[in-house]
């Protein structure tokens, strides 16, 4: 039986002869031990600045500007920052559950790494440092290679020590790089962290309509000059500072005309903090859509802007003007004058109520005496608190103009000027301040008259000394 086993140990040689050939166009060992993909050391998270993801042909770059993000290739548009701290530290929390180092074999190295997806490779991010002051900016590359079982993916990263073998990590940076939309990567607000608002216009074909700010007060500048009421403005501005698309329709169209908007069917401006910003808003997406396209001003990228997102962006003058008829407060008020037909009524306040005079028109001599107190605060009330039931833009009614009351301060300088209509169609009341704003009123109390203010003559029966009223 010699020449048996002779036999068997001719064949266990032959093929351990044969193994000892393929193992050298193998790796020669595989590593399991878990461990970082990346150094802790390489590059700090906080300060990288500059992102490049090259996938499926594409070269995406992102960039940081102080906090924010905006990709410059292959579009521009400014991106989520929350996105861009994921996928980095997605790369530098990445974890090797098996290290393989290459054969010293040119060709059997290029084929191992074919066959993990790593040449060419399937993707590869570039992280880059901001520049240190005195020091090189530091950078760090990793190549993606293709998915295996269990979750697994391949991937390298390209560093004078680590060019000689590649890596089996957990496919959760693959996910991320890859698997998702770079499109999802980009913000949808349509006005990025906007502040304070400085100006803001909108022009369609209707005209426009200007809005500005002084101080913490905002005032309409178009279609008409008038007072903005700061709750309602400030509702507006929170609607556009709420505002995102519903998604990307083109990237780099060739012809914006196809869209609506070359040139614009409507545009909005927004200035905060000495940056201009613009929406461009234009056709409907379809044939009775609500949805418009529209393009946010320094992108490339046509959006689609939703109907329920659009309307509350859209200013009407009526909603925003100051419903109440003046803006000058109650305690303001040291002096007031109202002009009724052929009469003229002069009341200055004093340190226990409302004294003055009453006469007519074009006379200098009046009827001295005292006001109803109550009786002028409401008159007070209706002028500077009371809010209007509806608004007209529109020219003053003089044929059916009631009172003209001038408001004074304590030194008789005019505050502001209010004009008062009945209008006989449907009987209400209007005021108007020289704005072409109507603010038109149902019932409401306005003493206008002298018998209506209280007036008592001084001298008459009825008048009590200040002390017993």
């Amino acid at each position: 039986m010699k020449w048996w086993r002779t036999l068997v140990a001719l064949a266990v040689a032959a093929a351990l002869g044969f193994l000892a050939d393929r193992l050298r166009s193998v790796p020669e060992a595989v590593e399991s031990v878990r461990a970082p993909l990346v150094q802790a050391d390489l590059i700090d998270a906080e300060r990288v600045s500059e992102i490049l993801l090259e996938r499926e042909g594409v070269r995406h770059r992102f960039v940081r500007t102080g906090s924010a993000w905006q990709q410059v290739e292959p579009v521009a548009h400014a991106i989520d920052g929350w996105s861009m701290r994921q996928l980095v530290s997605k790369v530098l929390k990445a974890e090797s559950v098996r290290t393989v180092p290459l054969p010293s074999d040119l060709g059997a190295n290029a084929r191992i790494l074919a066959e993990a997806g790593l040449a060419p490779p399937v993707a590869r991010i570039e992280l880059l440092e901001e520049a240190a002051s005195g020091a090189p900016r530091r950078e760090l590359t990793v190549e993606l290679g293709r998915r295996s079982l269990a979750g697994r993916a391949f991937a390298r990263v390209l560093l004078p020590g680590e060019l000689g073998r590649y890596h089996v990590v957990d496919a959760e940076l693959h996910e991320f790089a890859l698997a998702r939309d770079p499109k999802e990567f980009r913000r949808r607000d349509l006005f990025i962290d906007l502040g304070e608002v400085d100006r803001l216009s909108y022009a369609a074909s209707g005209g426009e309509l200007v809005l500005e700010r002084s101080g913490r007060d905002y005032r309409i500048a178009s279609p008409v000059r008038a007072r903005a009421e700061r709750v309602q403005v400030e509702e507006y501005l929170d609607a556009i500072r709420r505002a995102k698309s519903a998604g990307f329709v083109a990237d780099r169209p060739m012809d914006l005309s196809v869209y609506g908007l070359d040139p614009a069917v409507a545009t909005l401006r927004v200035d905060s903090g000495g940056v201009q910003r613009a929406l461009l808003i234009g056709d409907a997406v379809s044939i009775g859509a609500q949805d418009r396209f529209g393009l946010v001003d320094g992108t490339t990228t046509v959006i689609r802007i939703p109907a329920a997102v659009l309307a509350p962006m859209l200013p009407r003058v009526e909603r925003l003007v100051d419903a109440v008829a003046s803006g000058v407060r109650s305690r303001d008020v040291g002096g007031i004058e109202i002009a009724a037909g052929p009469s003229r009524l002069s009341l200055r306040r004093e340190t226990d109520g409302w004294s003055g005079s009453v006469g007519e028109q074009g006379t200098a001599a009046g009827r001295l005496g005292r006001f109803d107190a109550k009786a002028v605060d409401g008159l007070l009330k209706a002028l500077g608190e009371s809010r209007a039931g509806s608004i007209e833009l529109g020219e003053f009614p003089s044929a059916e103009s009631v009172a003209t009351v001038t408001l004074l301060g304590f030194a008789g300088e005019p505050l502001d000027s209010v004009r008062v209509a009945r209008r006989a169609t449907d009987g209400k009341t209007l005021f108007e301040n020289g704005d072409g704003v109507l603010r038109l009123h149902g019932a409401i109390e306005l003493p206008l008259s002298a018998q209506e203010l209280g007036f008592i003559e001084r001298g008459s029966p009825d008048a009590q000394p200040p002390a017993n009223r």
